[in-house]
């Protein structure tokens, strides 16, 4: 059966790792994106909806987006100041590697504005120029997020992820 969450808990970041990615696609298009100078300070992640994953029943990959929320994965969110911002690693505000220009523009997938994040930076090493990361609000202090692989032939979906406020 459908063990999705009813839809008045549909926002709750950790029951979203039943989802799949089709239906946090469909949710991601309905949601706002949040104001400009909105987002500044630190964010703590959630990985969750990764491509090739789709075949695993959701109870598994929901187990498995659970483990990777453990130590053994030092990605541990997003630090946003002003135009520019970092992943955050091993704590928080932890490290901050893995940089990217902040734009709030219509994205370049649905058209619908959102939060994008851009990681063709000269400080970053070459794979990570490849990453292309967008946000919409869907609470208070809780953003969901994607993650794509730019190539010439466009953007291609890796993850989804959430950001909620640190602190």
């Amino acid at each position: 059966g459908d063990t999705r969450p009813a839809e008045e808990n549909r926002l709750n970041p950790a029951q979203l790792m039943l989802y799949r990615q089709s239906e946090l696609q469909e949710l991601y298009e309905k949601l706002p994106a949040p104001e400009r100078g909105s987002v500044d300070g630190v964010w703590r992640g959630g990985l969750m909806a990764f491509t090739g994953l789709g075949w695993l029943p959701r109870w598994l990959a929901a187990a498995l987006y659970r483990l990777l929320a453990l130590p053994i994965n030092p990605w541990r969110g997003k630090g946003f100041d002003g135009s520019e911002g970092a992943n955050r690693w091993f704590g928080l505000p932890g490290v901050g590697y893995g940089f990217y220009n902040l734009k709030f523009v219509d994205s370049p997938v649905d058209g619908h504005p959102a939060l994008c994040l851009d990681y063709d930076r000269k400080d970053n090493v070459f794979l990570f120029r490849h990453i292309r990361g967008e946000g919409r609000v869907m609470g208070e202090g809780e953003m969901l997020c994607r993650m794509f692989w730019k190539t010439k032939s466009g953007l291609h979906p890796v993850l989804y992820f959430t950001l909620t406020r640190a602190g």
